[in-house]
């Protein structure tokens, strides 16, 4: 995604780094993968951000429950480690909707719990990150919220 073109990717597997720039905004981005070994350390990462990106496979309705309970154990676990989490901005990237059946926005909002989260500002983003459907939204919401958009 942050290519400029679409680029076939696996997970990931353990930490990748990169710095991106965009109209004038550099946005470190930490990748963290989402297998078991690798939440733990989630938390961890999450102190000192501007902004959560948790990427939702649109397309594996049966883990639902399972991307709902990370992301409630996500923010259990840094909001214990870090007050400032508390009002730290989370977009929600339901990827591969090029791929049917794919779950609709509401859909997502209601399985993964989103109304609940009231102190946080929150947005979901349906995207193809292979096809770049709708990158363009995702990167304007950084910019904007790195207060330079």
């Amino acid at each position: 995604m942050a290519m400029g073109h679409p680029v076939e990717t696996c997970p990931t597997i353990g930490l990748n780094v990169k710095l991106v720039k965009k109209g004038g905004v550099q946005m470190k981005c930490w990748d963290i993968g989402g297998q078991a070994q690798y939440r733990s350390e989630w938390g961890r990462y999450t102190r000192g951000c501007d902004v959560i990106i948790y990427v939702v496979d649109a397309n594996a309705l049966h883990r639902l429950l399972e991307d709902r309970f990370h992301l409630t154990v996500l923010y259990v676990l840094a909001m214990c480690l870090s007050s400032e989490l508390a009002t730290t901005p989370l977009l929600v990237l339901a990827n591969k909707i090029d791929l049917e059946p794919h779950i609709s926005e509401p859909e997502l909002i209601r399985e993964l719990n989103l109304d609940y989260i009231v102190d946080n500002p929150w947005l979901v983003i349906p995207i193809s990150a292979l096809r770049l459907v709708n990158i363009d939204q995702v990167i304007q919401w950084l910019m904007k919220q790195s207060g330079k958009g």
